[in-house]
């Protein structure tokens, strides 16, 4: 509870300054203090509409926290505002992707994503995601494998490579993108699902 209480204490100094509102709502949650940290960061997202940062936190702590609607609720009021901007396309259609929902819309997001910004990592990651789920596994290849290339220690885009190889049959490939995912640096995994996913890998690779 450091980080909260640090940033509590300079809430209170600089109260204008929305990073330790944000940072200050990330701790309490990461505590499993769901509550308080709403407590905390929705009155300043409401006090400042127009603050993407904070916006962003928020529709954070909504996804982790299983409320989605709400997540998409500001992701989209976001990007009625800013439509041109790619981190809000691509977090709105990762949003969907991940969910398995809309993925055409999803699909379109990214894409208008990527055209502003070609060749982003991170979005061609949703893209093949989008895909993924979608059931296209070519396309979804097509768009993972260099993105996976170009963040090779980033654990959830290593597991989603691995995911999509995995679907293709190709069990030695995917078993080395989940050791990568595993001895990532960056990303989000849930490191027991993917240990799982290996050792089922080896067994149909020994057929």
């Amino acid at each position: 509870m450091q980080a909260e209480k640090f940033a509590a204490e300079a809430q209170m100094q600089h109260p204008d300054d929305l990073r330790f509102p944000r940072l200050r709502a990330r701790a309490l949650f990461e505590t499993g203090a769901t509550a308080r940290a709403l407590a905390v960061l929705e009155p300043a997202a409401k006090a400042y509409p127009k603050d993407t940062p904070t916006q962003f936190a928020l529709a954070d702590i909504y996804n982790d926290a299983g409320r989605d609607m709400d997540a998409e609720r500001i992701m989209r009021q976001l990007l009625d505002a800013d439509p041109d901007n790619a981190d809000i396309l691509n977090y709105l259609g990762y949003m969907l992707a991940n969910r398995g929902r809309q993925l055409d819309e999803a699909i379109r997001l990214v894409q208008r994503a990527l055209d502003v910004d070609p060749g982003n990592p991170s979005y061609l990651d949703t893209l093949g995601w989008a895909y993924y789920h979608r059931g296209d596994m070519e396309q979804a290849e097509k768009y993972l494998a260099p993105a996976a290339q170009q963040l090779p220690n980033n654990a959830t885009i290593q597991d989603h490579l691995g995911d999509v190889l995995a679907k293709r049959a190709r069990w030695q490939d995917a078993i080395a993108a989940w050791m990568r995912a595993l001895n990532g640096e960056t990303g989000d995994i849930n490191r027991a699902a993917v240990e799982k996913k290996i050792q089922d890998a080896k067994g149909r690779s020994n057929r």
